[in-house]
């Protein structure tokens, strides 16, 4: 399975280069957390308005993504393994976290952040 990062379902719903890649990689399916969910609405209101972000977020919603949710218990996983994965930052460690606990093969992401990790990184 692949996990969707933020970057990659904003870039899906406004016009950027990379646009047409990350909508054929959000139909392809995956999983993201409901952080990434709040972030890709953040970049997507900055980048138009704020009813376009709530209904691309509503068809993310709406699609064959698995949404993981953030709960105590992934909070507490993260914050186990900050001082082993120091390079990230504790949302990227947070997503990390989810991608490793729910059997990711790849991230799906522009953050090179996530380079030279157990799971690789694609895009």
């Amino acid at each position: 399975m692949r996990f969707i990062d933020s970057n990659v379902l904003a870039y899906a719903f406004y016009d950027n280069k990379n646009r047409e890649r990350c909508q054929e990689i959000i139909m392809s399916g995956g999983c993201v957390n409901t952080v990434n969910l709040i972030e890709a609405y953040n970049i997507i209101q900055f980048e138009t308005n704020q009813e376009y972000a709530t209904k691309s977020i509503r068809s993310l919603l709406k699609s064959n993504l698995n949404i993981i949710d953030v709960d105590i218990n992934l909070i507490f996983e993260t914050l186990k393994r900050t001082l082993k994965y120091k390079k990230l930052k504790f949302i990227d460690l947070l997503h990390y976290i989810t991608s490793l606990l729910h059997n990711c093969d790849e991230i799906a992401s522009y953050d090179t952040d996530f380079d030279g990790l157990e799971i690789k990184r694609v895009c």
